[in-house]
């Protein structure tokens, strides 16, 4: 990636050389404290992204919220571009010794965030991008948007790592037949949802679409940011719960009906983003975040005896996740059935509710021996792989390791999904 920078206090701006190359930076100040920052690309279209410096030292993700132009997004097609700051609105500092770091990301290698819009309709250019969820507006937990209208995924640095699949020996909750342990390299880096899909998210991807919702569904203040519940695989990626419409959409790599939940996602941003359920190879790599066995994600030890709190990363039967017995799945007070999406500890990569909450829907077949496989999408047969506790399960099940399946047409109040796409742009 190429990284320039500018500053109020230098003549010239230094260049770290990379491709794209973003020269001739610079920056001006007008009365009201807007900052304005332009800069020239060449090798776009890239990604850009900025960061502001300060004696050597950024200033902090959340004191450049207020950015607007040609930043955080896919560029091209300009001779000149530009970005305006208003540090007046979450920053006070001395803005005379101040620094403008501008970066470019090629498409192949884009930043560690990204944030999909589910309201725009300016396709793959309204997709945001960031350094971390320090720079996202508003905030991660804070912002309600990117748990109702807006999808936060975060790269998982995965192509060529050689890892261990699986639960050994030690794991003393293992289940042997699932479990089998055994090395896996994956051939590409890829985004993974930072949350679960939410009722609020599946709605508005949905919305136009007869019979948007699931059974039993609506979208009550209180429901909102929790995870969708009650889609089967076939509904994600073949529109309707059939075993034989659309057959040619089960599998990958074929694509999504476009008719489907993951069909009408890739629409939106013109088929350029695949958007797709995380493969079991995929799933169990993002949770584990380097963790080995007897550790939750968060790198805090698992013990099945223990109740877990707040502080830890999952929802299940032992801390209020138990079925609260009647029809209504979640109840107002978030202490029963799921909670709402980021109400327990991220995992040491920043991703929430892997442990629990509700399972999750994976692209393969499932077969209990993996041993042999290269960590690609296999099998065939008539069970789905789904992995994560549900939020009525006993910790044990919510281990990084712990596999189960299901048929491709079950609905159930505690099954739904979180999603992935590869990394980088076409």
């Amino acid at each position: 990636m190429k990284k320039t920078i500018a500053a109020f206090s230098l003549v010239s701006a230094s260049v770290l050389l990379a491709d794209p190359v973003v020269t001739s930076v610079s920056l001006s100040q007008a009365d009201d404290r807007t900052v304005m920052i332009s800069y020239q690309l060449s090798g776009a279209p890239a990604v850009v992204t900025l960061d502001i410096v300060t004696n050597g030292v950024s200033i902090g993700g959340e004191n450049i919220q207020y950015v607007t132009g040609d930043v955080n997004k896919r560029v091209s097609g300009k001779e000149t571009y530009t970005i305006t700051w208003r540090p007046d609105f979450s920053w006070q500092g001395n803005l005379a010794n101040v620094q403008a770091e501008v970066t470019a990301w090629p498409l192949d290698n884009t930043p560690k965030y990204m944030v999909v819009d589910l309201l725009a309709s300016g396709g793959i250019d309204s997709v945001r991008y960031y350094t971390s969820t320090n720079f996202l507006p508003g905030g991660l937990l804070a912002n309600r948007k990117y748990r109702t209208t807006s999808l936060v995924m975060r790269k998982i640095l995965a192509k060529g790592v050689k890892w261990r699949m699986g639960s050994g020996s030690s794991d003393t909750s293992r289940v042997a037949d699932k479990e089998y342990q055994h090395e896996v390299t994956l051939t590409n880096n890829y985004y993974i949802g930072v949350f679960e899909v939410t009722q609020a998210q599946w709605a508005l991807v949905q919305s136009g679409k007869g019979n948007a919702t699931p059974s039993a569904f609506s979208l009550e203040a209180y429901k909102a940011m929790r995870p969708v519940e009650s889609v089967s695989y076939n509904e994600i990626r073949m529109a309707d719960n059939s075993t034989t419409a659309h057959a040619d959409a089960l599998d990958w790599p074929n694509p999504p009906y476009s008719g489907s939940f993951l069909g009408r996602l890739r629409a939106k941003f013109n088929n350029e983003i695949d958007f797709d359920l995380p493969s079991d190879a995929e799933w169990e790599f993002a949770c584990r975040a380097e963790h080995g066995d007897n550790e939750w994600n968060n790198g805090s030890t698992y013990n099945s005896s223990a109740t877990l709190a707040s502080t830890e990363p999952g929802r299940h039967k032992d801390n209020r996740g138990a079925d609260p017995g009647s029809s209504n799945r979640s109840k107002v007070d978030d202490t029963q059935g799921t909670a709402t999406c980021g109400s327990f500890a991220p995992s040491t990569w920043g991703l929430y509710d892997m442990h629990g909450n509700v399972g999750e829907w994976c692209l393969d077949w499932y077969q209990a021996d993996l041993t042999g496989t290269d960590g690609s999408v296999v099998g065939s047969g008539t069970q789905r792989v789904r992995r994560s506790g549900l939020a009525s399960d006993a910790s044990l099940h919510h281990r990084c390791a712990a596999r189960t399946s299901n048929a491709p047409t079950l609905r159930h109040q505690y099954i739904g999904l979180r999603l992935a796409c590869r990394a980088g742009l076409k």
